[in-house]
């Protein structure tokens, strides 16, 4: 197999997973498309080096460094508003305004915090795999995990039964 064809059907192989973990940190489809493109063209200058180690680990690496040194750019190119000009229709299930809020609230995380409770929880990542793809200590992990998890239980729909009783000062026997 040659170099091209060998990277050719890796990023077959990993194009939806490496999209889907894009769109986890991004939370916007088109970013997270060009994300991934991004990542993988970056990976193809290394492949030689990479592809007989741990090509996905390196790939992932590449997503979280180019999403974290994207997040700290500014750009002005929309300007986000209080009030949306068209007003959404609710949506019929449960399920998607879930989904909807979820992203609403990890949208407030920062960067890190964002990266580390996805790698964390959906991607069952180890603290010190994701200290080495933040390029932190695991302290700072557990810190931007927490601190991640506290701000999404903060919000009204992420609390346990047990959280809102405690808030509404109800006792729960």
């Amino acid at each position: 197999m040659t170099r091209d064809d060998d990277f050719d059907a890796f990023v077959r192989a990993r194009w939806t997973t490496t999209a889907r973990f894009a769109y986890a940190l991004t939370l916007d489809h088109q970013r997270a498309e060009d994300l991934a493109q991004e990542a993988f063209t970056k990976l193809w200058f290394r492949w030689r080096s990479v592809r007989h180690g741990s090509p996905e680990a390196y790939l992932r690496k590449i997503v979280t460094t180019t999403f974290l040194s994207s997040a700290r750019r500014r750009w002005r190119g929309e300007q986000p508003t209080e009030t949306l000009p068209d007003v959404a229709i609710g949506s019929a299930t449960a399920e998607v305004d879930e989904r909807l809020a979820l992203q609403a609230a990890m949208q407030r995380l920062s960067p890190k915090q964002r990266v580390a409770v996805y790698l964390r929880y959906s991607e069952d990542l180890s603290e010190k795999t994701v200290a080495d793809l933040l390029g932190c200590s695991v302290g700072a992990v557990k810190q931007h995990t927490r601190r991640g998890l506290e701000a999404l239980r903060a919000t009204n729909h992420f609390r346990s039964p047990v959280q809102s009783a405690e808030l509404a000062g109800r006792d729960i026997a």
